[in-house]
Protein backbone atom coordinates (compact mmCIF):
# COMPACT_ATOMS: atom_id res chain seq x y z
CA UNK A 1 0.00 0.00 0.00
CA UNK A 2 1.29 3.24 -0.47
CA UNK A 3 -0.13 6.36 1.35
CA UNK A 4 0.93 9.93 -0.52
CA UNK A 5 -0.80 12.47 -1.14
CA UNK A 6 -0.29 11.11 -5.30
CA UNK A 7 -2.62 8.54 -4.17
CA UNK A 8 -5.50 10.48 -3.55
CA UNK A 9 -7.98 12.14 -6.25
CA UNK A 10 -11.27 13.89 -5.82
CA UNK A 11 -14.35 12.60 -7.96
CA UNK A 12 -16.68 15.03 -9.57
CA UNK A 13 -18.94 14.84 -6.60
CA UNK A 14 -16.15 16.11 -4.24
CA UNK A 15 -15.01 12.53 -2.39
CA UNK A 16 -11.46 11.34 -1.95
CA UNK A 17 -10.82 7.74 -3.57
CA UNK A 18 -7.61 5.99 -3.53
CA UNK A 19 -5.79 4.49 -5.88
CA UNK A 20 -2.36 2.88 -7.12
CA UNK A 21 -0.60 2.96 -10.23
CA UNK A 22 2.07 0.84 -11.76
CA UNK A 23 4.25 0.27 -14.78
CA UNK A 24 3.78 1.27 -18.24
CA UNK A 25 2.25 0.34 -21.70
CA UNK A 26 -1.93 -0.23 -21.91
CA UNK A 27 -3.55 0.36 -18.93
CA UNK A 28 -5.23 -2.36 -17.18
CA UNK A 29 -7.95 -1.33 -14.14
CA UNK A 30 -8.76 -4.24 -11.53
CA UNK A 31 -11.98 -3.28 -9.27
CA UNK A 32 -12.11 -5.15 -6.05
CA UNK A 33 -15.66 -6.64 -4.64
CA UNK A 34 -17.85 -6.42 -2.05
CA UNK A 35 -16.63 -5.13 1.48
CA UNK A 36 -12.90 -5.93 0.10
CA UNK A 37 -10.04 -3.18 -1.90
CA UNK A 38 -7.43 -2.54 -3.99
CA UNK A 39 -4.81 -4.77 -2.01
CA UNK A 40 -6.56 -8.36 -2.75
CA UNK A 41 -4.65 -7.63 -5.63
CA UNK A 42 -1.09 -6.84 -4.05
CA UNK A 43 -0.06 -10.19 -5.40
CA UNK A 44 -0.61 -9.73 -9.22
CA UNK A 45 1.19 -6.27 -9.29
CA UNK A 46 4.54 -7.53 -10.13
CA UNK A 47 2.73 -10.20 -12.92
CA UNK A 48 0.57 -7.81 -14.68
CA UNK A 49 2.39 -4.35 -14.52
CA UNK A 50 5.99 -5.91 -16.68
CA UNK A 51 4.44 -4.90 -19.77
CA UNK A 52 1.16 -3.00 -19.00
CA UNK A 53 0.19 0.02 -17.01
CA UNK A 54 -1.67 -0.82 -13.63
CA UNK A 55 -4.16 0.70 -11.72
CA UNK A 56 -6.16 -0.01 -8.88
CA UNK A 57 -8.86 1.88 -7.04
CA UNK A 58 -10.41 1.68 -3.60
CA UNK A 59 -14.00 2.05 -4.46
CA UNK A 60 -15.66 4.74 -2.54
CA UNK A 61 -16.91 3.42 0.95
CA UNK A 62 -13.70 0.76 0.81
CA UNK A 63 -10.42 0.24 1.63
CA UNK A 64 -8.62 3.72 1.80
CA UNK A 65 -10.92 5.77 0.23
CA UNK A 66 -13.62 8.00 1.96
CA UNK A 67 -16.29 6.28 3.52
CA UNK A 68 -18.59 8.50 2.12
CA UNK A 69 -22.95 8.35 3.27
CA UNK A 70 -23.28 9.37 -0.59
CA UNK A 71 -23.19 7.83 -3.62
CA UNK A 72 -22.70 4.26 -2.46
CA UNK A 73 -24.29 2.90 -5.45
CA UNK A 74 -23.37 0.71 -8.84
CA UNK A 75 -24.07 3.99 -10.96
CA UNK A 76 -22.01 6.18 -8.64
CA UNK A 77 -19.11 3.93 -8.21
CA UNK A 78 -18.99 3.58 -12.43
CA UNK A 79 -18.97 7.78 -12.43
CA UNK A 80 -16.03 6.85 -9.94
CA UNK A 81 -14.19 4.35 -12.60
CA UNK A 82 -15.02 7.14 -15.20
CA UNK A 83 -13.12 10.07 -13.10
CA UNK A 84 -9.98 8.27 -12.33
CA UNK A 85 -9.54 7.28 -15.93
CA UNK A 86 -9.53 10.73 -17.05
CA UNK A 87 -7.97 12.02 -14.06
CA UNK A 88 -4.95 9.60 -15.11
CA UNK A 89 -5.38 10.58 -18.65
CA UNK A 90 -6.02 6.65 -19.96
CA UNK A 91 -7.34 5.00 -22.98
CA UNK A 92 -7.38 1.77 -24.41
CA UNK A 93 -7.99 0.59 -20.69
CA UNK A 94 -8.80 -3.20 -20.17
CA UNK A 95 -11.64 -3.03 -17.45
CA UNK A 96 -11.84 -6.04 -15.03
CA UNK A 97 -14.20 -6.42 -12.37
CA UNK A 98 -14.10 -8.86 -9.79
CA UNK A 99 -17.24 -10.23 -7.74
CA UNK A 100 -19.31 -6.74 -6.83
CA UNK A 101 -16.71 -5.14 -9.43
CA UNK A 102 -18.20 -6.74 -12.27
CA UNK A 103 -21.86 -5.11 -11.55
CA UNK A 104 -19.87 -1.70 -11.34
CA UNK A 105 -17.81 -2.69 -14.74
CA UNK A 106 -21.34 -3.38 -15.97
CA UNK A 107 -22.28 -0.24 -14.92
CA UNK A 108 -19.89 1.81 -16.24
CA UNK A 109 -20.25 0.16 -19.73
CA UNK A 110 -23.90 1.19 -19.82
CA UNK A 111 -23.13 4.58 -18.80
CA UNK A 112 -20.29 5.55 -20.26
CA UNK A 113 -19.14 2.97 -23.41
CA UNK A 114 -19.85 6.00 -25.52
CA UNK A 115 -16.62 7.77 -24.41
CA UNK A 116 -14.06 4.43 -26.08
CA UNK A 117 -11.80 4.60 -23.01
CA UNK A 118 -12.40 0.85 -22.17
CA UNK A 119 -11.25 -1.49 -25.17
CA UNK A 120 -11.47 -4.86 -23.34
CA UNK A 121 -13.90 -6.40 -20.57
CA UNK A 122 -13.71 -9.36 -17.93
CA UNK A 123 -16.13 -10.40 -15.33
CA UNK A 124 -14.17 -12.18 -12.61
CA UNK A 125 -16.51 -14.92 -10.73
CA UNK A 126 -19.40 -12.15 -10.65
CA UNK A 127 -22.35 -12.87 -9.61
CA UNK A 128 -24.72 -10.43 -11.64
CA UNK A 129 -28.02 -10.90 -10.44
CA UNK A 130 -28.21 -12.22 -6.65
CA UNK A 131 -31.97 -12.26 -6.48
CA UNK A 132 -32.92 -14.08 -9.99
CA UNK A 133 -34.70 -17.49 -9.89
CA UNK A 134 -32.33 -18.97 -12.77
CA UNK A 135 -30.88 -22.22 -12.68
CA UNK A 136 -27.41 -20.41 -13.12
CA UNK A 137 -27.79 -18.25 -9.86
CA UNK A 138 -26.49 -20.23 -6.68
CA UNK A 139 -26.36 -17.38 -4.72
CA UNK A 140 -28.01 -17.66 -1.09
CA UNK A 141 -30.22 -14.70 -2.21
CA UNK A 142 -31.63 -16.63 -4.72
CA UNK A 143 -35.31 -16.57 -5.58
CA UNK A 144 -35.35 -13.08 -4.23
CA UNK A 145 -34.93 -13.76 -0.03
CA UNK A 146 -34.76 -10.68 1.16
CA UNK A 147 -35.39 -12.12 4.65
CA UNK A 148 -31.63 -13.50 4.35
CA UNK A 149 -30.50 -10.32 2.88
CA UNK A 150 -31.47 -8.32 5.82
CA UNK A 151 -30.21 -11.29 8.25
CA UNK A 152 -27.04 -11.24 6.78
CA UNK A 153 -26.96 -7.26 7.81
CA UNK A 154 -28.06 -7.38 10.96
CA UNK A 155 -25.40 -9.76 11.76
CA UNK A 156 -22.89 -7.42 10.13
CA UNK A 157 -24.17 -4.52 12.08
CA UNK A 158 -24.35 -6.71 15.57
CA UNK A 159 -21.21 -8.53 15.17
CA UNK A 160 -18.91 -6.81 12.52
CA UNK A 161 -16.13 -9.31 12.97
CA UNK A 162 -18.24 -12.46 13.07
CA UNK A 163 -19.73 -11.59 9.52
CA UNK A 164 -15.93 -11.01 8.07
CA UNK A 165 -14.65 -14.33 9.73
CA UNK A 166 -17.57 -15.68 7.93
CA UNK A 167 -17.27 -13.94 4.65
CA UNK A 168 -13.53 -15.61 4.37
CA UNK A 169 -14.93 -18.76 4.96
CA UNK A 170 -17.71 -18.89 2.03
CA UNK A 171 -15.04 -18.02 0.12
CA UNK A 172 -11.79 -19.57 -0.09
CA UNK A 173 -11.32 -23.15 -0.56
CA UNK A 174 -8.47 -25.44 0.64
CA UNK A 175 -5.45 -25.23 2.54
CA UNK A 176 -5.59 -21.44 3.68
CA UNK A 177 -3.39 -20.07 6.45
CA UNK A 178 -4.42 -18.16 9.54
CA UNK A 179 -2.51 -15.05 8.96
CA UNK A 180 -3.69 -15.00 5.17
CA UNK A 181 -7.31 -15.61 6.50
CA UNK A 182 -7.22 -13.09 9.33
CA UNK A 183 -5.32 -10.71 6.70
CA UNK A 184 -8.50 -11.00 3.91
CA UNK A 185 -11.08 -10.27 7.53
CA UNK A 186 -9.27 -7.05 7.95
CA UNK A 187 -9.54 -6.15 4.41
CA UNK A 188 -13.38 -6.73 4.78
CA UNK A 189 -13.81 -5.12 7.85
CA UNK A 190 -12.18 -1.87 6.36
CA UNK A 191 -15.64 -1.17 4.70
CA UNK A 192 -18.04 -0.05 7.78
CA UNK A 193 -21.49 -2.09 7.58
CA UNK A 194 -23.45 1.37 6.59
CA UNK A 195 -21.98 1.22 3.72
CA UNK A 196 -22.21 -2.42 3.00
CA UNK A 197 -25.82 -2.14 3.64
CA UNK A 198 -26.70 0.69 0.77
CA UNK A 199 -24.47 -0.89 -1.59
CA UNK A 200 -25.81 -4.42 -1.07
CA UNK A 201 -29.46 -3.20 -1.07
CA UNK A 202 -28.50 -1.47 -4.56
CA UNK A 203 -27.11 -4.81 -6.24
CA UNK A 204 -29.10 -7.55 -4.91
CA UNK A 205 -32.43 -6.81 -7.07
CA UNK A 206 -30.78 -5.25 -10.32
CA UNK A 207 -30.14 -7.84 -13.09
CA UNK A 208 -26.94 -6.97 -14.55
CA UNK A 209 -27.21 -9.77 -17.00
CA UNK A 210 -29.17 -7.54 -19.34
CA UNK A 211 -26.35 -5.96 -19.18
CA UNK A 212 -23.95 -7.88 -20.96
CA UNK A 213 -25.64 -7.77 -24.67
CA UNK A 214 -24.99 -4.83 -25.08
CA UNK A 215 -21.16 -4.85 -24.66
CA UNK A 216 -19.18 -4.43 -28.18
CA UNK A 217 -15.38 -5.14 -26.77
CA UNK A 218 -14.06 -8.27 -26.54
CA UNK A 219 -15.46 -10.22 -22.66
CA UNK A 220 -12.82 -12.42 -20.78
CA UNK A 221 -15.49 -14.56 -18.38
CA UNK A 222 -13.93 -16.08 -15.05
CA UNK A 223 -15.75 -18.39 -12.93
CA UNK A 224 -14.47 -20.26 -9.86
CA UNK A 225 -15.97 -22.45 -7.18
CA UNK A 226 -15.97 -21.48 -3.60
CA UNK A 227 -18.90 -22.31 -0.59
CA UNK A 228 -20.76 -19.38 -1.19
CA UNK A 229 -19.94 -18.49 -4.85
CA UNK A 230 -20.77 -20.58 -7.94
CA UNK A 231 -18.89 -19.00 -10.33
CA UNK A 232 -18.65 -21.66 -13.01
CA UNK A 233 -22.21 -22.38 -13.47
CA UNK A 234 -22.56 -18.39 -13.63
CA UNK A 235 -20.42 -18.44 -16.61
CA UNK A 236 -22.47 -20.94 -18.35
CA UNK A 237 -25.03 -18.89 -18.21
CA UNK A 238 -23.14 -15.37 -19.18
CA UNK A 239 -21.62 -16.50 -22.12
CA UNK A 240 -24.96 -17.09 -23.76
CA UNK A 241 -25.85 -13.40 -23.39
CA UNK A 242 -22.53 -12.28 -24.87
CA UNK A 243 -23.23 -11.23 -28.40
CA UNK A 244 -19.33 -9.70 -29.15
CA UNK A 245 -15.85 -11.81 -29.12
CA UNK A 246 -15.30 -13.42 -25.22
CA UNK A 247 -13.38 -16.01 -23.63
CA UNK A 248 -14.19 -18.06 -20.85
CA UNK A 249 -12.63 -19.62 -18.26
CA UNK A 250 -13.95 -22.07 -15.55
CA UNK A 251 -11.66 -22.73 -12.47
CA UNK A 252 -12.90 -25.60 -10.57
CA UNK A 253 -12.52 -25.28 -7.03
CA UNK A 254 -9.92 -22.59 -6.92
CA UNK A 255 -12.09 -20.52 -4.33
CA UNK A 256 -13.43 -17.17 -4.79
CA UNK A 257 -9.57 -15.59 -4.13
CA UNK A 258 -7.78 -17.36 -7.21
CA UNK A 259 -5.69 -14.33 -8.04
CA UNK A 260 -4.54 -13.68 -4.62
CA UNK A 261 -3.98 -18.07 -4.29
CA UNK A 262 -2.41 -18.72 -7.75
CA UNK A 263 -1.55 -15.27 -8.76
CA UNK A 264 0.34 -16.84 -11.40
CA UNK A 265 -2.15 -18.23 -13.39
CA UNK A 266 -4.53 -15.76 -12.78
CA UNK A 267 -1.89 -13.02 -14.14
CA UNK A 268 -1.50 -15.45 -17.32
CA UNK A 269 -5.29 -15.76 -17.98
CA UNK A 270 -5.25 -12.13 -18.24
CA UNK A 271 -2.30 -11.59 -20.18
CA UNK A 272 -3.18 -13.99 -22.98
CA UNK A 273 -6.82 -12.68 -23.07
CA UNK A 274 -4.96 -9.38 -24.16
CA UNK A 275 -2.99 -10.52 -26.35
CA UNK A 276 -5.45 -12.51 -28.03
CA UNK A 277 -7.57 -9.56 -28.32
CA UNK A 278 -5.18 -6.72 -30.03
CA UNK A 279 -6.30 -3.24 -30.33
CA UNK A 280 -7.19 -2.04 -33.71
CA UNK A 281 -5.54 1.15 -33.66
CA UNK A 282 -8.03 4.09 -35.27
CA UNK A 283 -6.83 5.56 -38.22
CA UNK A 284 -5.33 9.19 -37.91
CA UNK A 285 -5.75 12.07 -40.43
Amino acid sequence: MIYSKDNFFETSDGTILYYEDYGEGEPILLVHGFCCSSQVFKRNIEGLSKNHRLVLMDLRGHGASSKTLCGVTSRRMAEDIKDLIEYLHLSDVTLLGWSMGGQVALMYWRLFAGYGYVRRMGLLDATLYPFSEGEWNLHGNRNFNMDKANDRLLLMMSDHEADAAAMVEGMVTGEVSREDKMWIQREIMKTPPYIAFSFYSDILGRDFTEFIPAVTVPMLFVGSNSPAVKGEAAVDYYVTKCLTDYEAVRLGESGHFFFYFQPDRFNRIVLEFIEKYPLKRRRTE
